[in-house]
């Protein structure tokens, strides 16, 4: 008789910590165990099973594991009491056509595109009705995942053959259920090659959360290893994340298109609503098998744009536009929708959305508070002379718009921060004479300032003590963390600490010092992507992104699916500062900490499109002569976007017609 065995995943990253992460398929196996025992190759250990942090742990661990591969392996249970480990390439002990099979299905042996359509045609015939289970959830062990979110799955896989609009309404997780559709078409050798296409402000969200939670390792098309390759990195690498705006260029463009790839991913997919645009254009001319297209908003403007986005999925759905006008457009503005029920009937095929009102899960609320503070005299003339000396070098064109930006930036954040951006100037060999003697005294006067704690840190010790339970500390830079970190060390705060620079177990060790109590984590911008915090509904942005999207990724680290209590955001500004005329456009004209999870994005709108965000900002700042030179124009500024969110407000009347009842 055969023993039983089952496909788990080595994951050994945890392995220096003395410790080894459990999958789903060990959770499952060793469900009521305090200890397990494991075999291997003849050596047999007993290990502690930890429930709270899902990991194996105990004495001779790293000895054990060191020599078992890194990947799927089988675990074979004998009895109740001992596992052994079998590497795959050891058969069941069947021969002939049986041992070809496994061989096969183990390999996942991958055919051309033409016949993996013969093969999901006769898959369809075969089932007759029936559907295939997903292979991938028993393979995302650190995904937490909802009913609706694997029927979406299982439906793009069985019944529209990879190629879906994705429609969720904001908050739902179509990035999970992204990933989930592209892992259930690796692990069936159907898919190795994939592009994901994404705004430039969330490439890196993307990166870490493939690599976090779906364990695939792609690459970045900013990454310098990739530029390195020169054109032929797209062809050279299987799995790439680039901005669209960059990948749609001429120069750039071409060189994709000459790569197949098994899949195409698009975030954001509302902004290829135009089918004349090079984005829409570019977009239906990469060679491809199976397609993605994710958007909360498939309508903004006009149903022309659902048009567009249905015919790059599935070309032919609506035929012409000159047919679709004629027999579901109700007026010229194009929101008035006529034949719904046909007309649904013919997105169903082709989109999938989940509303909030439909799915069984929690939505906490979502309070902010914003202090600006009054600075010291001191940190207000340090403010004041940068300022200065950025709006002078601008006008000069001696120094990189990027360049002056970071350091107005840095100013904003923190004294020790602007200190090392005016030290890494004063080492510029272009600065001499009067304008090296201003860097010199700016210089001075940040690192006189750092003796001392800035208004912020001493507002931030007190909200710690008045908050009184677990908060997040954001801040953009890692001089900034440090200062914090020291700050409230010296205070007795006990605290953890997140950042880039740290090695995955690092970060491991800090994410479970926070779990376990600390007080306060400390983290940049990558703080916490995959990892589930949603224990902690406290958050402090400590300084404040001059683009809204990246303050609405800090939030989403804790306010998102999962978290059970409401959530408080504080964020700190100087007075004057170009933070706090920030904070009076997103707070007051818009309400932007109340805004549902992605409905940020969904108010910048085209702003976006025409400028980045921050740099509007910065070109706002150094042409201000006064401070009321700035309040209004960022007042115009924010009456756009007040606009946009009217028109939000629209848009959603015709969802609720397009999708409910």
């Amino acid at each position: 008789m055969l023993s039983e065995r089952h496909i788990f995943h080595v994951n050994k990253e945890l392995l220096d910590l003395r410790c080894v992460e459990m999958d789903t398929v060990c959770r499952r196996l060793f469900a009521g165990k305090e200890r397990v025992r494991l075999a291997y190759e003849g050596e047999t250990r007993e290990f502690n099973v930890d429930w709270n942090d899902g990991v194996l742990s105990g004495r001779g661990i790293v000895g054990f594991f060191k020599n078992i591969p890194t990947g799927n392996m089988f675990l074979e249970r004998h009895g109740d009491d001992i596992f052994v480990i079998v590497p795959p390439e050891i058969g069941f002990g069947v021969t002939g056509r049986d041992n070809d099979v496994l061989a096969h299905m183990s390999s996942f042996v991958s055919a051309g595109a033409a016949w993996m359509d013969v093969y999901q045609d006769a898959a369809l015939i075969k089932n007759a009705g029936c559907r295939e289970d997903l292979l991938c959830l028993n393979h995302l062990g650190r995904i937490e995942k909802f009913g609706y979110q694997i029927d979406t799955v299982s439906r793009v896989f069985n019944d529209f053959r990879g190629r879906a609009i994705l429609a969720d309404e904001v908050g739902l997780g179509k990035t999970i259920e992204a990933g989930m559709v592209m892992t259930e078409y690796i692990m069936r050798g159907l898919v190795r090659s994939v592009l994901v296409l994404t705004p430039a402000s969330l490439v890196d969200q993307w990166y870490m959360e493939m690599k976090s939670l779906f364990n695939q390792n792609f690459i970045r098309s900013d990454d310098p290893a990739f530029k390195e390759d020169g054109n032929g990195a797209w062809a050279k690498h299987k799995k790439v994340i680039a901005s669209i705006s960059v990948a749609k260029r001429k120069g750039v463009s071409e060189h994709i298109l000459s790569v197949p790839y098994d899949m195409v991913i698009v975030d954001e997919a509302h902004h290829l609503k135009n089918r004349k645009s090079v984005a829409w254009q570019f977009v239906n001319a990469i060679n491809k098998k199976y397609m993605l297209l994710l958007s909360a908003t498939p309508v903004q403007n006009s149903l022309e744009e659902l048009y567009n986005l249905i015919t790059l999925i599935r070309p032919g759905q609506l035929k012409t536009y000159s047919y679709f006008k004629k027999n579901f457009v109700a007026d010229k503005a194009g929101l008035e929708v006529k034949n719904k029920t046909e007309l649904r009937r013919l997105m169903s095929s082709a989109m999938i959305r989940n509303r909030r009102s439909q799915v069984d899960i929690k939505f906490t609320k979502r309070f902010a508070t914003t202090k600006s503070l009054k600075p010291s005299p001191d940190e207000k003339i340090l403010y004041e002379d940068i300022s200065a000396f950025v709006r002078r070098e601008y006008a000069s064109g001696h120094l990189s718009k990027m360049a002056l930006k970071n350091i107005q930036e840095r100013v904003g954040s923190c004294p020790r921060a602007a200190a090392l951006s005016t030290e890494a100037l004063l080492h510029n060999e272009g600065f001499a004479g009067e304008t090296k003697d201003q860097l010199a005294a700016l210089h001075k006067a940040s690192v006189a300032l750092m003796a001392e704690p800035s208004v912020k840190m001493l507002e931030l010790s007190r909200l710690l003590k008045e908050f009184g339970g677990q908060m997040i500390v954001f801040t953009k830079y890692r001089t900034t963390l440090d200062a914090i970190s020291k700050f409230l060390r010296q205070a007795n705060f006990d605290i953890a600490e997140f950042h880039g620079g740290m090695r995955r177990a690092e970060k491991e060790a800090q994410i479970n010092r926070f779990k376990n109590g600390a007080k306060v984590l400390v983290s940049t911008e990558t703080g916490g992507e995959g990892r589930n915090l949603q224990f902690c509904n406290g958050l402090v942005n400590f300084d404040l992104p001059w683009n809204p999207m990246a303050i609405e990724q800090r939030i989403g680290r804790i306010h998102r699916i999962g978290q059970q209590q409401d959530v408080y955001v504080f964020n700190l500004c100087a007075q004057n500062t170009v933070e706090h005329h920030i904070l009076q456009i997103l707070d007051k004209k818009i309400n932007m900490f109340e805004l549902a999870v992605g409905e940020v994005d969904m108010i910048l709108g085209d702003l976006q499109e025409e400028q980045d965000f921050s740099e509007m900002v910065m070109d706002y700042w150094v042409r201000s002569k006064t401070g009321e030179d700035m309040e209004r124009d960022m007042e115009a500024l924010g009456e756009r976007l007040l606009l946009n969110k009217q028109h939000l407000e629209r848009v959603k009347e015709l969802d609720g017609t397009l999708f409910e009842g």
